[in-house]
């Protein structure tokens, strides 16, 4: 049986197009499967044909401001946002059709909001452009129709995973309503609920037309002088290298001539790593084969709600139809995307999607009485962690990337070309957007193809699965190992991989402190697909999957308790190697260090770590870091700065923008892997090292304070800093030196009492004591001022940033940071709503529990007109979490030790008796 495509099913891009591909159609009578039969449908693809106001530029111009590669949904967005700031000075190229590439056959749903602060945002600015910017710029419709989403959950888990993403949506603005099984029906009468647990219900969702949508934006962006065209493909792409060996873009070379230009923006889509590699930037993204089917008509269906069924299928009105789709463990990987493959589709595996199909019937049943019409399997790319890439490459300046959306370009797509622009335009997106930052990523793994395609599929199989803070991928893992990995596994420790390097989330021991098991991470089973046998008996996932709960996990609560009180009693010690390590050098070192940083490295004396913000423009913080002065063998002075190893990237493009834009004549070394850092904290860490320190004493250090020495025969640096509140020392040594040190410290460990303490226990400790964690209480969408840390912020010098913080001490605020103490017995993790006087102020930006206080704890900005300390104080607050009010109290910092005595070494002797106690009884 032949089957035509007809436009009364498919998005409008199908309209009285022919020529390009092959529909796979299936027909089911109440799904009893029919034979597969491939129908060539004839394709013309002229998306601007019956645009009248539309025509395609004809003479590609020989330099332009900006060139946008790519003409879907994202290169849209952008080329018209850019035409609002550069005119005339905006292409677009595009290497076949516009929208050929993936986006002609999206679901075209749009939801308002995700797990994340700026992808919401930028999904409610891409509503906004649909449904009201471009209808009135254009005077026409741009393909929007407003149905909303009811997410359906069937368990108590899945339903607090939806309930806790859709409390954040609310703390953004985001209009959503939880709905108890027997209420759907009201919304939307076709729906089974008999199954159904809870659902979330959100008004403002609704599907987007491509065709229409993407054309709007090109009319308004050649109104504005931007020059489109089709049929225009990029060849090459030229770089130039300055003094220090920076590259930057020079020209576009396409085989229609050559465009000089030093600012490129790959909107590429799943084609986007063939255009990085054409100088040498690697974009980390896969594609798979993505599927939906559209049913026959069904009575009744018509503007009903968007239906996500957690966990299983996606299900959209399509006019008297239905279309749905999903993702699955087991999908098909493209392992090399044709360069030419354009209005191109798959033949549907029905092996695979059948899954979906049976959920879609469990939802709606009328599904079962109608069948199948069409099917639609097409290419989409997707990343390691579920979020897009954006941003500016850290490899050559000027090229910027807007790709890798999983399936999402349609929904994002707006938001993020207006993101993108401003990013070209102004040097940073108006959002913060750190958790899309190209720059993200961890580098120097073992084996990058292998991270790449695990971490891809783990995610792609995981999409619509209840997500756990604590959970622990799979895929992707032993990529970095730090040298003393061997000695923290056969100690218990149960390994997290942050940044890409494998640490001690916590050590799983019994009430003795010895190792339970060696909980080793295997090779990546795929999750049992693709002809891998699953693992059996997988000690470490079983550790793993008892921290997945919306509960405080039993033994893990009380082992992290334990780690927690150690320190606060005796101490504990850190393995910190993965920080990010770099070395700042060259003839205008000091200049550039005096320029970065928000504090002036030249008041202060050699051997002396400082604690300082690096600024954008904005004031915004790109990272909060530590440096002290160096000097090589001929005492030219150079700068040592450590910074959070999630700022990495971040940290090293902050330093060489500043020395490109400036013109300095510097050096930017990374020592990231050839430096360890061992810190002991707590009471009894002097008592521990000073034993192996001959030279001087540990009490001679202030606070700061570094000194050379030799420990076990073995030169290190012994610094007096702290991050958990406690007098504390960090050793920083040669990385082949570090397992002989780290022996060193602890071999007198039992003696005080003194044990090994994962990054979960330094999460709760500082978070405790009200330290930072960038990019979670600070980031570039924070300032100083708003963040309480002026203190860091010199006022009688120049820096980059200072004539932002200089105006905005003057000015009224809008937000402050404030810290919360909530008595409940469940956790909090972050991103739960702020309640002052009944109205939401914010939401918590980071919380954790504090042992030695015995309650959650949380900071989050407080958002009031004129705010200050007396109105944050004056509140009645309550937190919500998953739809529940917990009464909560504000302060304007810690309760914990708010004078910092215990990090110089003055300890009380109650309090210290009642933190023994609480030790003893965990």
């Amino acid at each position: 049986m032949r089957m035509f495509v007809q436009s009364s099913y498919l998005p409008r891009i199908l309209q009285n197009k022919l020529n390009r591909f092959t529909v796979v159609a299936r027909n089911y009578s109440s799904f009893d499967k029919a034979d597969d039969v491939t129908s060539d449908v004839p394709y013309e693809s002229s998306i601007h044909k019956n645009n009248k106001s539309f025509t395609l530029s004809k003479a590609l111009p020989s330099e332009a401001d900006v060139v946008v590669i790519g003409a879907g949904s994202v290169g849209c967005s952008t080329a018209y946002h850019l035409s609002k700031l550069y005119g005339s000075k905006v292409v677009l190229l595009e290497k076949d059709k516009i929208t050929s590439g993936t986006t002609w056959h999206t679901a075209g749903i749009l939801w308002s909001y995700r797990t994340s602060k700026d992808e919401t945002m930028m999904q409610l600015q891409t509503r906004e452009l649909i449904s009201e910017i471009l209808p009135k710029e254009t005077g026409e419709d741009a393909g929007w129709l407003k149905t909303g989403t009811i997410g359906t959950t069937k368990t108590a888990e899945s339903f607090k995973d939806v309930m806790q993403n859709a409390i954040f949506a609310k703390a953004c603005g985001v209009e959503t309503y939880p709905l108890k099984a027997h209420e759907i029906n009201d919304l939307h009468p076709l729906l089974n609920v008999n199954d159904v647990y809870g659902a979330v219900y959100s008004p403002g969702d609704g599907t987007m037309d491509p065709a229409t949508y993407c054309m709007a934006y090109l009319k308004v962006a050649q109104k504005h002088g931007a020059k489109v065209f089709e049929n225009c493909a990029v060849v090459n792409i030229t770089t130039a290298e300055n003094d220090l060996g920076q590259k930057k873009v020079v020209n576009v070379v396409t085989d229609q001539g050559t465009i000089k230009t030093d600012r490129v923006v790959n909107c590429a889509g799943a084609w986007s790593p063939y255009i990085g590699q054409m100088i040498g930037v690697r974009i980390p993204q896969l594609t798979f084969k993505h599927a939906y089917v559209v049913t026959k008509s069904i009575p009744g269906i018509r503007n009903t709600p968007i239906v996500k069924d957690h966990g299983s299928v996606y299900i959209r009105p399509q006019g008297e139809a239905l279309l749905f789709g999903g993702y699955e463990a087991n999908a098909h990987l493209v392992e090399s995307l044709p360069k030419d493959f354009a209005f191109g589709l798959y033949d549907l595996d029905w092996d695979i999607f059948d899954q979906h199909t049976e959920a879609a019937m469990n939802r709606i049943p009328a599904i079962a009485d109608v069948g199948i019409r069409s099917t639609v399997c097409g290419p989409e790319s997707f990343t390691v962690d579920g979020k897009p890439n954006m941003g500016e490459s850290v490899e050559v300046r000027g090229f910027f990337i807007g790709s890798g959306f999983n399936s999402g370009g349609m929904m994002l797509g707006g938001g993020a070309g207006r993101q993108l622009a401003h990013w070209v335009y102004h040097g940073r997106p108006e959002l913060d957007l750190i958790n899309c930052d190209i720059r993200r990523y961890p580098v120097q793994f073992t084996n990058h193809n292998k991270w790449l395609l695990e971490k891809c599929h783990e995610n792609f199989a995981k999409r619509y699965s209840v997500a756990y803070k604590y959970d622990h991928s799979l895929g992707g893992r032993n990529q970095r190992k730090g040298t003393l990995h061997e000695i923290h596994a056969s100690q218990g420790a149960l390994f997290g991989c942050k940044a890409g390097c494998e640490r001690p989330a916590y050590y799983v021991t019994n009430d003795k402190g010895i190792a339970q098991a060696r909980l080793n991470v295997l090779e990546y089973d795929f999750y049992g697909n693709y002809g891998y046998q699953r693992h059996n008996l997988y000690e470490y996932h079983e550790q793993v999957l008892k921290d997945c709960t919306y509960e405080f996990p039993e033994e893990s609560h009380r082992l992290i308790g334990q780690e927690c009180l150690t320190c606060r009693t005796s101490a504990v010690l850190f393995d910190s190697s993965h920080m990010a390590k770099y070395c700042l050098t060259g003839p205008d070192a000091e200049k550039a260090i005096t320029r970065l940083l928000s504090r002036d490295m030249t008041r202060y004396p050699d051997g002396r770590f400082v604690y300082a913000l690096m600024l954008n423009k904005a004031g915004g913080i790109e990272s909060d870091v530590v440096c002290t002065r160096i000097r090589n063998n001929n005492g030219e002075p150079g700068y040592y700065i450590t910074g959070a190893s999630s700022a990495y990237q971040f940290i090293d493009s902050h330093m060489q923008q500043l020395i490109y834009d400036e013109s300095l004549r510097c050096n930017v070394e990374n020592f990231t892997e050839q430096r360890a850092i061992l810190s002991l904290q707590g009471p009894k860490s002097a008592s521990l090292l000073q034993p192996l320190i001959d030279t001087f004493s540990l009490d001679d250090l202030k606070y700061g304070d570094w000194k050379g020495a030799s420990v076990a025969g073995k030169p290190v640096i012994v610094a007096r800093l702290s991050f958990v509140g406690e007098l504390g020392f960090e050793c920083h040594c040669d990385s082949k030196h570090t397992k002989v040190v780290y022996e060193a410290i602890m071999q007198d460990a039992d003696k005080h009492e003194v044990r090994p303490a994962g990054y979960r226990a330094l999460d709760s400790l500082s978070t405790e004591i009200g330290f930072h964690h960038w990019p979670h209480t600070i980031s570039r969408g924070d300032n100083p001022v708003q963040a309480r840390l002026t203190k860091l912020c010199d006022q009688s010098r120049a820096y980059l940033g200072s004539e932002e913080i200089y105006k905005l001490r003057e000015q009224p605020l809008s937000k402050k940071l404030a810290c919360f103490t909530v008595d409940t017995d469940v956790p909090l993790y972050g991103h739960e709503i702020i309640w002052r006087n009944d109205e939401i102020v914010g939401y918590l930006s980071t919380a954790d529990y504090a042992y030695a206080l015995g309650c959650n704890i949380g900071f989050g900005y407080v958002k009031l007109p004129s705010i200050s300390d007396q109105l944050i104080l004056e509140g009645n607050y309550k937190i919500e979490r998953m739809g529940e009010c917990y009464p909560t109290k504000a302060h304007i910092s810690s309760p914990f030790d708010p004078s910092f005595k215990r990090m110089t070494g003055k300890y009380s002797a109650w309090e210290q008796n009642m933190l023994l106690s609480a030790l003893q009884n965990m």
